[in-house]
């Protein structure tokens, strides 16, 4: 293999995101092909690939658009998908045509050449968010694991260690998330020549075969783990999106694509351009509406949907192989060139340059203005880069200064000083990135309150509602009584709480007795029950119209309602509030308190801040309080389930007569003062206050 060539491809095979033009700056005239139809691979020389910076742009361009909050593109992060594909295919192809013309596989050169091309880039952004993150002192807490692990090409790891969210952010998100994905490629890169070593001495078709048994096996790995673990909905999958096992589909798809070029097999008699056009189009629309029509949150993408954009990727790259198709001429337009060129870069970038730019949180302003500003900051970083760093490095720039610095004189003295200089500013930023101590943000302060603290504001006894319109005081006239936490076995005979209250040690409500508010840091003394008069007998309590009763209130939550917990307990709400808890344990609470004969007459439950809502665990919920009034609040939350979560409630709660929905989206919208910088939880004061107020009218009497 020649340098010139070798060189060519290289600069064209990318890491994550980057497919760079060859080493001169002029495009081909006419796009240049890889293979012939029928022709092996020997002694010719791989050059660039038509078509491919088009399908990178593309990509890259779906990626930001999703991280923008595009709600048009709720599938843009399958864009990653695309870029594995690539990286898999022109790696793979890279090594088998170098191996065929030197015999050997030289893996020192090709490590060499992965190192130059992504990691002074890479650094450089570190260095960047380091210093936002000693200035924004609240991140470093978990922006110096985050940095080492970018580092390492660890981060995906280090996610699913720390029980990090790819979709979940409550405050600000980490600034350096994305990179998992580069830390999957980067252990990709590790077993790349061990796999091409094995394609050119066992045979490269058997090879790309075995390569798509693995993909195959990788998504068999996330579809399983998807079904036993309820994932993606209600939990949070992803364990499944992070993994290196469960999403290594894209770059085996692209292996065996690479393989099967490289043996020949890729191009035969009957692939003509039309057909290749054909292929192309239909894949590129394929792709198009995948996008547009799944969600993170599509359980079809977690059981082989990953698989699906893994293969129309690879029909577009092999169309883009074909010498004769008009797609890969088409995607190579000099614009789509100029974001591919840069795609590296523009990923790289885009997500911390976002998440210290939120419209509305850090930003005061809001619109498609702030997001052309958001992105036009994206692409002068990433031209700076790329102009400064990326083809600098890539043409020498290091081997240059290396060189000047072994140089006698001025020139070799500066270079070694610019060099130890350099070396002492990183030296001491990480020293500051470890030694500075973090802080706490208002809501993180807010937050701390809340760890690992479930708070019974009060208890409510069996059902003994009072009637709309006959009570003039809060809700909550019941006395705060303390209540089993296990449901009592029933046989044939037996007296219960469910049959007597009594008998449990419950008080029945005195209708006299005068208005209790439980206090919020302590769970209130029970009462002792009241025996009734032995010349009376006792008359079991009318049933009253569950449309007409408030009665006792629970209160079921997250970390948004347990902010709220000293509000809600002055009005006497029964509140069981607790950090990060998933809707479906809110459900489980509700129907175990109805079983136990504790269950208020009035139920509110406010969650989904913390994932996405099961329709089945909306309906059990439903089903279980027929006879009591339930309340549910909508969510606000700069999460990409707020939407999915805020259309599910409205139009399950309509099949159910005696459910309400109560609008804190709107509330809360009105009132953006309200709450903390998360746009998530409420303040204390006048958000606290806001929100106990808008359950407390919703539940009043019309």
């Amino acid at each position: 293999m020649t340098t010139t060539s070798a060189r060519v491809l290289d600069d064209s095979v990318a890491d994550t995101l980057g497919n760079s033009l060859p080493v001169t700056t002029k495009r081909p005239a006419t796009p240049r092909k890889v293979l012939a139809p029928h022709s092996r691979l020997g002694h010719s020389a791989l050059a660039r690939i038509s078509g491919l910076d088009g399908l990178r742009a593309l990509a890259v361009s779906a990626v930001v658009a999703y991280h923008a909050g595009a709600t048009w593109l709720p599938g843009g992060f399958l864009g990653v998908d695309v870029f594995f594909v690539l990286s898999g295919f022109l790696i793979t192809l890279l090594l088998l045509h170098e191996a065929s013309n030197a015999g050997r596989l030289d893996i020192r050169t090709f490590y060499r050449r992965r190192v130059r091309r992504l990691v002074p880039a890479l650094w450089v952004m570190l260095a960047v968010v380091a210093v936002a993150g000693v200035i924004m002192r609240d991140q470093l807490a978990s922006l110096r694991w985050h940095v080492l692990a970018g580092a390492t090409y660890l981060s995906n790891w280090w996610q699913i260690l720390a029980d990090d969210s790819y979709f979940e952010s409550s405050g600000r998100p980490p600034l350096l998330r994305h990179l998992w994905s580069l830390a999957i490629e980067g252990q990709f890169y590790l077993i790349a020549p061990v796999i091409a070593w094995v394609a050119f001495r066992w045979g490269k078709r058997r090879v790309a075969w075995v390569a798509l048994a693995l993909a195959a096996l990788s998504t068999a790995t996330m579809a399983f783990l998807a079904l036993t673990g309820d994932m993606p909905i209600p939990y949070d999958p992803s364990r499944l999106y992070f993994g290196t096992d469960t999403h290594a589909g894209g770059l085996l798809v692209g292996v065996a694509l690479g393989a099967l070029v490289a043996s020949g097999g890729a191009i035969r008699w009957w692939w003509t351009p039309a057909i290749a056009d054909f292929v192309g189009v239909a894949a590129l629309v394929a792709l198009a509406v995948i996008m547009t029509q799944v969600g993170e949150f599509s359980g079809v993408l977690y059981r082989g949907g990953f698989l699906v954009v893994s293969v129309l990727s690879a029909l577009v790259i092999l169309v883009c192989l074909h010498p004769g198709a008009l797609v890969g001429r088409a995607l190579d337009w000099a614009p789509l060139v100029w974001f591919g060129t840069r795609s590296y870069g523009i990923y790289l970038w885009h997500w911390p340059v976002f998440m210290v730019t939120r419209p509305g949180i850090d930003l005061a302003w809001t619109g498609w203005e702030v997001q052309f500003l958001r992105i036009t900051l994206v692409l002068v970083l990433a031209e700076i880069s790329y102009r400064l760093v990326e083809r600098p490095i890539r043409r020498g720039a290091l081997v240059r200064w290396r060189a000047a610095m072994r140089t006698a004189g001025t020139s070799g003295r500066r270079a070694t000083g610019v060099t130890l200089a350099a070396a002492g500013l990183s030296a001491a930023l990480i020293a500051t990135l470890f030694l500075v101590p973090p802080t706490r943000s208002d809501v993180q302060q807010a937050a701390d309150a809340l760890e690992n603290s479930t708070v019974l504001a009060s208890v409510p006894g069996p059902r003994q509602g009072v009637e709309l319109g006959t009570n003039a005081g809060p809700v909550a006239r019941t006395a705060a009584l303390a209540a089993p936490t296990t449901k009592p076995d029933r046989t044939e005979g037996d007296k219960t709480a469910l049959d007597d209250p009594a008998a449990a040690g419950w008080a029945p409500l005195d209708p006299g007795a005068p208005e209790v508010a439980a206090p919020a840091d302590a769970a209130p003394e029970p009462i002792a029950p009241a025996a009734p008069a032995a010349s009376e007998p006792v008359a079991p309590a009318p049933q009253q119209d569950p449309a007409v009763v408030i009665g006792t209130v629970t209160a079921v939550g997250d970390s948004v309602l347990a902010m709220a917990i000293p509000d809600l307990a002055a009005k006497g709400f029964a509140v069981d509030a607790v950090k990060s808890r998933q809707f479906r344990a809110m459900v489980d609470i509700v129907v175990s308190q109805r079983d136990a004969g504790t269950l208020g007459n009035t139920v509110v439950v406010q969650g989904g801040t913390n994932g996405p809502i099961a329709e089945s665990d909306l309906r059990r919920l439903f089903e279980a309080t027929t006879d009591r009034r339930v309340y549910l609040l909508n969510m606000r939350a700069p999460v990409t389930w707020e939407a999915l979560n805020n259309e599910l409630l409205p139009r399950i709660a309509a099949e159910y007569p005696h459910v309400q929905i109560i609008d804190w989206y709107s509330i809360s919208g009105e009132h953006p003062d309200w709450l903390y910088s998360d746009a998530i939880h409420p303040r204390e004061g006048a958000g606290t206050a806001g929100l106990t107020e808008a359950i407390w009218s919703a539940i009043q009497p019309s």
